[in-house]
């Protein structure tokens, strides 16, 4: 045995790989490879999706709030909010307001905590004076886009995981019928039942 060496994983000298390497040792490498070069490009994937979803859902933001006008409504009757039986469904209340065109408008809003009569709450209101949802914040709105491409990043790590639990299954269990095969050449002789 030369000196340095390991025993079983003797070089040869044109190739300097391994002469004792498996098949399956050199298929889970160049997997291995190719699920690492498949991660990192993974994350350039969720990056470029987290920056293009900000990008979307901040113009979404930016055109929601160009269309809506906030306001105050003024409650026209008594609520408390903290008292609701259905946790479920938003507590309402009846309020008036006045609409961009200037003209009084009645409804009910959604209201929390404990109101009287002529108290105000803020609301939003559309082009015609309907109530409508706030504009998604800009933070919101990033943070939406984000949230994306951290989704985009776990999928795909996910399903590289699998890949490589897959491949080192296939490996192992061929690996195993392999030293299978080769302790029922070996063993008899090892054991002495052959002479």
């Amino acid at each position: 045995m030369e000196v340095g060496r390991w025993p079983g994983r003797r070089h040869t000298r044109r190739t300097g790989k391994r002469s004792g390497a498996r098949g399956t040792d050199r298929l889970e490498d160049l997997v291995a490879w190719v699920l690492t070069t498949c991660a990192a490009g993974v994350v350039l994937l969720a990056v470029a999706v987290g920056q293009l979803g900000a990008e979307h859902t901040l113009a979404r933001s930016r055109a929601e709030a160009a269309v809506r006008t906030p306001a105050q409504a003024e409650l026209l009757e008594d609520v408390d909010a903290s008292q609701a039986t259905d946790s479920s469904r938003p507590r309402t209340a009846l309020a008036r307001w006045a609409a961009p065109d200037g003209r009084l408008t009645q409804g009910r809003v959604v209201v929390s905590g404990k109101l009287g009569i002529g108290d105000t709450v803020s609301v939003w209101m559309d082009g015609t004076g309907r109530l409508t949802q706030a504009p998604t914040s800009p933070a919101n709105a990033t943070a939406v886009g984000w949230t994306w491409g951290i989704a985009v990043a776990l999928a795909g790590w996910a399903v590289l995981a699998l890949a490589w639990t897959a491949v080192r299954t296939l490996t192992a269990r061929r690996n195993a019928a392999a030293w299978a095969r080769e302790w029922a050449l070996v063993e008899p002789t090892w054991s002495g039942r052959v002479p």
